[in-house]
């Protein structure tokens, strides 16, 4: 798992893996996938332009916002390129290369921008992968709707101890949303991200895996993987590339080992309350480092 997995989410969203396997459709009844590249002679991508302006919790318009992709096609086929999962949206298209040179294709959005900041997307096709950067824009005072990431209008209020101090603050954004970045099961997860209050210099965090696809009382481990009840605690600065202060999940240098407990969950209000506490990582030291009187209560996005 990506030691910046939570600036990935709360301040870009988790950068999922991408398949380099060969992709192909079955427009025009053709189930041969075209080959190519992504590539140009001297090894390097070939050019991709960013189309239209994307803003957090705001749905992009597939006719102004896209990415123009330059493919080297050798062998003319089918195709469905796409991209990874970042900050809540993606880019794909799918098609059939009837010209062997260089095709130009449009990628389009799915899913929404959920934070403000610079995602960075994967693409591959055929054996060859590149990768583009959307900058997100606050949303905030545009009348597009969108989730404030202000940590001023927020869902929900969190707090915890560590040895270095006690932090609060409030989550701007808890949803449950489809596990394609964190574990990559497919299954369900909880997943709340906010923001240090008044300061808003750093971010917190939660997420909890839900194996029946729904909100359940218990107990989530950050040594676990799904089907089990597995949890991610991650605490980043909001500066720079979101440094991780601490963290805990399945695969930290140290045996992290933090309980997020879930202790109720009304389906009528989708308030979610809870505790966690444990052993986490210190990112900057390597040690290990206490997490006590963890709290979190959210309204879940329905």
């Amino acid at each position: 798992m990506n030691r910046n997995l939570v600036y990935l989410f709360v301040v870009t969203c988790f950068l999922a893996f991408f398949s380099c396997q060969k992709e192909y459709s079955f427009e025009k009844g053709n189930t041969i996938p075209a080959e190519g590249s992504l590539w140009d002679s001297a090894g390097d991508c070939l050019p991709s332009t960013v189309h239209g302006t994307y803003y957090n919790g705001v749905t992009p318009g597939g006719d102004t916002a896209y990415v123009e992709l330059q493919v080297n096609v050798t062998k003319t086929g089918g195709y469905n390129i796409k991209t990874d999962t970042a900050n809540g949206f993606s880019f794909s298209d799918s098609g059939y290369f009837s010209n062997t040179g260089v095709n130009t294709i449009q990628l389009k959005p799915s899913g929404h921008p959920i934070i403000v900041g610079t995602s960075t997307f994967n693409v591959s096709f055929d054996s060859t992968f590149c990768s583009f950067t959307i900058n997100v824009q606050d949303s905030t005072g545009t009348g597009l709707g969108g989730t404030d990431t202000t940590a001023t209008g927020n869902v929900g209020s969190w707090q915890f101890t560590t040895t270095e101090g006690t932090f609060n603050g409030t989550f701007y954004a808890a949803t449950v949303i489809q596990d394609t970045f964190v574990w990559n099961s497919g299954g369900k997860m909880l997943a709340m991200a906010g923001f240090t209050k008044s300061t808003t210099d750093s971010a917190i965090t939660l997420i909890a895996y839900l194996p029946e696809s729904v909100i359940e009382t218990g107990v989530y481990k950050t040594d676990s993987v799904p089907p089990a009840n597995a949890a991610v605690f991650a605490f980043n600065y909001t500066t720079g590339n979101g440094d991780p202060i601490y963290e805990a999940f399945d695969g930290t240098p140290i045996d992290s080992d933090v309980s997020v407990t879930i202790s109720s969950y009304d389906d009528a209000t989708h308030v979610v309350t809870g505790t966690f506490s444990g052993t986490a990582e210190n990112v900057t030291t390597g040690a290990a480092i206490q997490v006590t009187n963890g709290s979190f209560s959210a309204t879940v996005s329905p």
